[in-house]
């Protein structure tokens, strides 16, 4: 190691899930945007063979060849601690640097477990740090490995995610074929909303692995609605058309709801969305809590905005972040 270089920073996007949610677990396509809200990792060695991770007012403290597993965790919510626990693990593993600390302070923009990707942001994030601290800043190793880190904690992950968090900008997912970018011809304008409920992603996965072996030929047909939908989604953005794109919004969120993965507080904000000029709304993410995401007229926003946000829940006008990791 060169003990010059001891400590780093690194910052990772939030994602949205425009298109797509839990079809594309079943080889459908889908539509994944970086967001301009990070999680910013600070990262330094220490010789006290420690792994010390904080985050806001929650921290833990682990041997550097401790097991996470082990530790009793009283709070649930700093379960998010443990996967970036981990990344530190294999990290220090395959650099051969057992022998030293590591110190980790976390400052997100990202709530947890509202669907956009904090846990995928936090292992990019987390990974990218520690890998510039060994002198190694190869987006597509931090891409490989953050995407195995993601996957001890959600295990059907697909890499979308951490990829997305990685190299930034509009994401076209094809199983087959793998990514490609999306570059709008317009600026499209959303708006996010969080409800407060959180949700395991991998209960409501599980929930809808049950919906389709149960109504198969119902799946199927909202399975090639998503498709079609998906399709003209892509052609939207293209074109810059924003009232097609909104439109798609609110058509994908009717074939959620009958998957069953929507939410009461989730149809009340995409209600006050629609009610207050908004072009269309859906969740984002996993659901049955989370997030939404709202497009806005890109002319009116200001004024659709002064309107949406006088209702309960957290309001953010966001943008794509077409950077994805940062380091330095």
């Amino acid at each position: 190691m060169n003990n010059s270089i001891n400590k780093a920073v690194s910052s990772a996007p939030a994602k949205v899930i425009l298109f797509g949610e839990h079809f594309v677990v079943y080889d459908n396509p889908a539509i994944v945007a970086a967001i301009n809200k990070r999680i910013h990792v600070y990262a330094q060695t220490n010789n006290k063979l420690r792994i010390n991770i904080k985050s806001g007012k929650n921290s833990i403290c682990i041997l550097t060849r401790g097991n996470v597993d082990l530790v009793s965790i009283r709070d649930k919510d700093m379960s998010f601690l443990h996967p970036i626990f981990k990344c530190v693990s294999h990290v220090l593993s395959e650099k051969n640097k057992s022998n030293i600390g590591i110190d980790l302070d976390i400052d997100s923009q990202i709530p947890y477990g509202e669907g956009l990707g904090s846990s995928a942001a936090s292992c990019v994030a987390t990974v990218a740090a520690l890998y510039s601290l060994f002198s190694d800043n190869n987006r597509n190793q931090v891409y490989e490995t953050s995407k195995l880190m993601e996957q001890n904690i959600h295990k059907n992950s697909s890499g979308v995610d951490c990829y997305v968090c990685t190299f930034g900008g509009i994401m076209n997912y094809e199983p087959d074929k793998g990514f490609s970018n999306i570059r709008p011809k317009k600026k499209f304008t959303l708006l996010i909303g969080t409800t407060g409920v959180k949700h395991s992603t991998g209960e409501v996965v599980s929930q809808v692995k049950e919906f389709r072996e149960k109504n198969s030929s119902q799946f199927k047909d909202l399975s090639l609605k998503a498709k079609a939908i998906y399709k003209t989604a892509v052609n939207s953005m293209l074109e810059g058309n924003e009232l097609e794109l909104g439109r798609m919004f609110t058509e994908n969120q009717k074939l959620l709801y009958k998957l069953g993965v929507s939410h009461p507080k989730i149809e009340k904000m995409i209600d006050v969305c629609l009610n207050s000029g908004a072009l269309g709304a859906k969740l984002t993410g996993a659901g049955r809590g989370g997030a939404i995401i709202a497009l806005l007229p890109h002319d009116k926003s200001t004024e659709v905005l002064a309107k949406i946000s006088k209702s309960p829940g957290k309001w953010m006008l966001v943008e794509f972040d077409y950077d994805g990791v940062i380091v330095g």
